[in-house]
């Protein structure tokens, strides 16, 4: 079976622009008012109920860069280039500090 995805289907179906400036807001606000005049036609068609517009998440990033406690990059963040950029965690600092 071909699953299809929307390409703005991780941004809850508003594009880059809208959400970067943030007139998804407005958007959001116009979708719904559709689906309240659509739920107040014909309720009996939502049997979950009253239907609400799925907003995109705060943050998005490609190859995110996560911080410990130290405000310091992780070493399970999926970034290759950190290392070819010379980032040591510092874990393996203090572990070479121990053995000299």
């Amino acid at each position: 079976m071909l699953l299809i995805k929307h390409h703005h289907s991780g941004l809850a179906g508003f594009t880059p622009e809208q959400v970067f400036t943030g007139r998804y807001h407005e958007v959001a606000t116009q979708k719904q008012q559709a689906l309240d005049a659509r739920f107040e036609t014909n309720p009996e068609r939502f049997v979950k109920g009253r239907p609400c517009v799925k907003l995109p998440p705060e943050f998005v990033a490609i190859n995110p860069i996560a911080s410990d406690k130290e405000g310091s990059a992780s070493d399970d963040v999926n970034f290759p280039t950190l290392t070819a950029a010379g980032y040591v965690s510092e874990e393996k600092v203090m572990k070479n500090r121990a053995l000299a």
